[in-house]
């Protein structure tokens, strides 16, 4: 398998009241096309800092992150954006629908910013993705109108509507019940097994041990990796 992510020495700081506060130490790892990857510890460790910088959301204080062999310290802005959009897949907690907008309308926002897929294939894109996550009789349902298992369903689709090669998922699990959050993970593994690289946060062990690897952080540092 071809490497996807390579972190030499990362390390992130915020300051308060002029005072560095080390959130992230010295983390060095590699992960490669198709793996399934859990990052775990405890609350405050470091977990969703490390996802956001993986995601090109936050930037990291000093080290380095290779994304398919590219610095991602060389990026500016307007790059990093094109990345998320084309090439990277977010699913939250939290689902983060778009209340007032059907799940078609929801999983087809990302491809407006897709200069690589014309409107006219917005409609036809965001149905595929969404009868790939099996909600082909929900095209037309607001988030209201579903389940909790049934949202983070759309918020999936949405995730790969763009066919990313990288799907960060930050707790996707945690708001659901244990059968319905099963199914989630099922899903993610299903698209890991077609080859996309699936890097998730979780608290839950059983689901950490589901994933080909598991990587634990403790007070910022990298204290196990498979």
């Amino acid at each position: 398998m071809a490497e996807l992510i390579r972190l030499e020495q990362l390390s992130h700081s915020f300051w308060q009241a002029k005072q560095e506060h080390p959130i992230l130490k010295g983390i060095s790892m590699s992960i490669n096309d198709g793996e399934t990857v859990a990052i775990t510890g405890p609350s405050g460790s470091g977990k969703s800092t490390l996802l956001s910088i993986l995601g090109l959301l936050d930037t990291a204080s000093s080290g380095q992150y290779y994304l398919r062999q590219q610095s991602v310290n060389t990026l500016n802005r307007q790059q990093k954006a094109q990345i998320r959009n084309q090439h990277l897949g977010w699913i939250f907690q939290n689902f983060s629908l778009i209340g007032d907008m059907t799940a078609l309308e929801n999983v087809a926002l990302p491809l407006r910013f897709n200069t690589t897929v014309p409107s006219s294939h917005y409609r036809a894109t965001a149905e595929a993705a969404l009868i790939k996550v099996g909600l082909a009789d929900k095209l037309n349902a607001l988030p209201a109108e579903l389940s909790g298992g049934q949202q983070q369903r759309v918020a999936i689709a949405r995730a790969l509507v763009s066919q990313p090669s990288l799907i960060l998922a930050d707790e996707p699990t945690g708001n659901l019940d244990t059968t319905t959050g099963q199914s989630i993970v099922n899903l993610l593994l299903q698209l890991a097994a077609e080859g996309t690289t699936v890097v998730l946060v979780t608290h839950d062990l059983a689901i950490a041990k589901q994933c080909q690897r598991a990587i634990h952080l403790v007070d910022g540092c990298l204290t196990d990796a498979q």
